[in-house]
């Protein structure tokens, strides 16, 4: 298998950028395993109401573990965060979890249950609705053979506010290309109720904006030093 081959069970440790798009399958391995664990801490420091010696022996936890983790450091090409295609939010804990049910080189359809982690008082964040259709519209933008594309725009509308704790349905669509724009829409339900919908935009890239624009920042910044 071939080194930039996108991820599969048998190369978890070493995934690509290059995205498969296709339903989740999840995982029993031990970085899954990892990644669930943080999610788990992210939820529990929410609902919790420590006394101050038990936020502090805490805090020490989680410093000693980060730590312990520094030892692991790799460059972003190299991590594992982020590229785990085959399971539900690709091994990254900022956004809720969407699970992939339905594929194709046009449409995607997924689920979400949103914890009080990304609460915004009774009902998801208003912030956290454009993540979850980023990341849905953005993988479809970029499935089946369709050069790199970035998000210019996202226009949400709230239709409604999305419960906590239940799923959530999303649905995506490739709406159509125009050159290097591609037109992206989407939406959410809660059952029945329409919680919101979004129109997007993606831009393919011109090949010198696929570098790393952050490093080549870092550099200028040294230069200028």
């Amino acid at each position: 298998m071939d080194a930039a081959t996108v991820s599969t069970a048998d190369d978890i440790w070493s995934p690509s950028w290059d995205d498969p798009f296709e339903p989740t399958t999840g995982g029993d391995d031990e970085f899954a395993e990892l990644t669930d664990a943080l999610r788990a801490v992210q939820e529990a420091v929410t609902r919790s109401r420590p006394t101050p010696d038990a936020a502090s022996r805490a805090a020490r936890t989680l410093r000693d573990l980060a730590a312990r983790l520094a030892e692991f450091e790799v460059g972003e090409d190299e991590q594992i965060s982020g590229r785990r295609w085959d399971l539900a939010g690709w091994a990254q804990t900022l956004t809720p979890s969407l699970h992939l049910d339905e594929v194709t080189d046009t449409r995607a359809r997924g689920h979400v249950v949103v914890g009080r982690f990304h609460s915004g008082r009774y009902a998801m964040n208003g912030g956290v609705t454009p993540l979850i259709f980023d990341e849905i519209l953005a993988r479809l933008a970029n499935s089946s053979g369709r050069p790199w594309a970035r998000t210019a725009y996202l226009h949400v509308n709230y239709r409604a506010p999305a419960p906590l704790d239940v799923e959530l349905r999303v649905e995506a669509e490739f709406a159509g290309q125009d050159g290097r724009k591609r037109f992206m829409r989407g939406a959410m339900y809660h059952g029945d109720v329409l919680v919101a919908d979004v129109e997007g935009l993606w831009i393919e890239l011109k090949p010198e904006q696929t570098q790393n624009v952050s490093l080549a920042v870092g550099r200028g910044v040294e230069e200028d030093s």
